[in-house]
Formats: C-alpha cells, sequence, structure tokens
C-alpha cells in the first residue's frame, strides 16, 4: 500500500495536481520534535496526524525543545512552567504518551551548538526506535522563527546519522543500537516567503479534527484573549452582522468557540484542496529515500488501478 502511495506522490508532485492521501504507515512509536510547546496545534502543526497515529496504536513521544519562556504574558518563569503544564494538557487529547522537555532557551537556541541539540536527538531516537519522526522540514523555504530553523536542522541530521554505528558509540555502552527511522512526516509555515512545499495529505475524521481543536485551546497562556472575540463582535455589530452560534456567549466563550473554529476551517481547507472532508498536508519521505534509482523504477512501473 505504502508504494502505491509512493508512487502516486512522485506523479502527483510531477503532474502538480491533488495530493495523494496517505495512509499511517505500519509501526509502533512516532516521535514528534518540535521547538515549541504548541507547534503541534496550530495551523503549520500536525495535530490531526498526531491524533490518528494515536487511533492506530501508535505510542506517541512530544519532544519540546525549548521551555518557551517568551511565549505568553505571564514573566519568563511562568511562562515555562505555564506552557509545559499546557503542553501536557493539549498532547492527552491527541493521545501523546509523553512530553520530553529540552529546555533550551526559547529564541537563543542559536547561540547553542548544533551537535549538542543533535546528539539529545540521536540518544531519543535510538531510545524509542520510532518507525515515524515528524517534525518542521529540514529542506523547506525560510522560516524567520530561529528556532524552528535550528530544530528542522538538528533532527533532519539526527534521523540520518542514528543509524550510523560509529556516531555516538558510546550508547552501545548502554544498550541503545543504532535505528534508522523509515518514515519521515515534515510540516513547514506558509504565511509568508515561498511557503510550504508538501507532496502528501493525511485525511482527518471529525473525531481527530475536533481533538486538534481542543489541543489547540488547551494552551491558553497564548489563546485565552477574550477581548479579541469582544472587539470582533463590536465591528460585526457595526455593520449589522452577527454569528448567531456567538449569541449569548460570554466574551470568555466566544474566545474558545472562535479559536476552536480556526483549527476546525484549516483543516477543513486542506480537506477541500484534497478531496475529502478534512486533511493535514507534509513533505513525506519514505524508507526508501536513500536508494539509488527506486524512485525512477516506481515512476516507470506504476499503473493505474
Amino acid at each position: 500500500m505504502i508504494h502505491r502511495v509512493l508512487a502516486a506522490i512522485f506523479l502527483a508532485s510531477a503532474a502538480g495536481a491533488q495530493l495523494p492521501l496517505l495512509p499511517i504507515p505500519p509501526g509502533k512509536t512516532a516521535l514528534v520534535i518540535l521547538a515549541h510547546h504548541d507547534d503541534h496545534t496550530w495551523q503549520y502543526g500536525l495535530g490531526g496526524t498526531i491524533a490518528k497515529m494515536s487511533d492506530a496504536a501508535y505510542t506517541v513521544y512530544f519532544v519540546r525543545v525549548t521551555n518557551d519562556e517568551k511565549d505568553g504574558g505571564a514573566g519568563w518563569g511562568n511562562n515555562d512552567q505555564t506552557n509545559l503544564r499546557e503542553a501536557i494538557a493539549a498532547t492527552r487529547f491527541l493521545g501523546v504518551k509523553e512530553v520530553l522537555s529540552l529546555n533550551w532557551r526559547n529564541d537563543h537556541m542559536d547561540s547553542i551548538p548544533l551537535n549538542e541539540l543533535r546528539a539529545q536527538l540521536i540518544l531519543l531516537i535510538r531510545k524509542h526506535r520510532p518507525e515515524v519522526v515528524i517534525s518542521w522540514n529540514p529542506w523547506g523555504h525560510y522560516d524567520r522563527n530561529p528556532d524552528h530553523r535550528k530544530v528542522a536542522r538538528a533532527a533532519g541530521e539526527a534521523v540520518w546519522m542514528a543509524g550510523l554505528a560509529n556516531i555516538h558509540p558510546e550508547h552501545l555502552e548502554t544498550g541503545l543500537a543504532p535505528h534508522r527511522v523509515p518514515h519521515l512526516f515534515y510540516t513547514q509555515r506558509n504565511d509568508y516567503g515561498k511557503g510550504h512545499d508538501p507532496n502528501a495529505a493525511i485525511e482527518l475524521d471529525d473525531g481527530q479534527v475536533q481533538r486538534k481543536a481542543g489541543a489547540y485551546w488547551a494552551h491558553a497562556n497564548v489563546r485565552y484573549n477574550p477581548a479579541a472575540a469582544r472587539a470582533l463582535r463590536r465591528q460585526l455589530d457595526a455593520q449589522g452582522l452577527t454569528i448567531p452560534e456567538l449569541d449569548g456567549l460570554t466574551d470568555e466563550q466566544a474566545n474558545e468557540k472562535l479559536e476552536k473554529w480556526h483549527m476546525i476551517w484549516i483543516s477543513a481547507q486542506r480537506g477541500k484542496e484534497n478531496g475529502v472532508k478534512y486533511a493535514e498536508v507534509c513533505r513525506y519521505l519514505d524508507e526508501w529515500r536513500d536508494v539509488p534509482g527506486l524512485r525512477d523504477y516506481i515512476l516507470g512501473s506504476a499503473e493505474k488501478k
């Protein structure tokens, strides 16, 4: 099945057509490696895909690389602790088993040696031995967030180097053997520059989208903004407009509903673009990505059903 999807990905990429729907590959463990506490839940994340993997009996670990001290208005120390608690609560919506916080300084990651972060990720890959890694795209177009860029490069290199026995041979002394990750799901911001260049879509069901929306709202330290809902309703009222679903709600309740709608709407947009009700998109690399000539063979041999 994955091989047929792989062929469709190459053919669709060449033709610029609707993206093929990617099934969840066989496996037991997924490692989500992202910079910040909420990177998996927003419009560029793969929160619905994480929920779908959990539904497929994957054990999912979320690696939160930074301490998120700058994210929120409660002060650096309080932001760190609050965002960690909310990351744990949010990932429970998606079925994530554990949040692993590396606690590098938020927005200071350019100052840390790349090889130190990469070594941590290699260790985690060898420890948990995932069939799937989800992260930012190391080869994606420019991302203005420096933490995203740093994590993307470190994750991309760690995925490759974790499979090489001569890299960190001291791991062998602890019983951690080299491990090659067969399936990579990469995402990318698309709100500036050249944006995201996905080659596959993941279909989501209603429950997975609702859990994605719940996880998004769970990051209240950065989502809670009743004043924004109040301002929107005043603007609509001045134009003689209303949103019936918001009638009778407090500003806090309207804020929650609007934030969750955002996730449902973006999932519906990606679904509409790819022929299903809900979807997310990614840059997918499969287990044959390093085998020369295989893609040419698939392209030359694939036939329509």
